[in-house]
């Protein structure tokens, strides 16, 4: 087996799909953050006993 020294441990991912992948990941992370703070503010207006 030939080692890529393009290629970094543990992932085997070069640096460009790890920062690529990163990039997906933060987003997601975003996305799911904005659907969460809308479903608590829906649930805090529609739930009458937290008024």
């Amino acid at each position: 087996m030939e080692i890529d020294p393009k290629r970094v441990w543990p992932s085997g991912l070069t640096l460009e799909e790890a920062e690529e992948l990163q990039e997906r990941v933060i987003d997601g992370t975003r996305l799911f953050g904005l659907i969460a703070a809308g479903a608590h503010l829906l649930a805090y207006i529609y739930t009458p006993w937290l008024h």
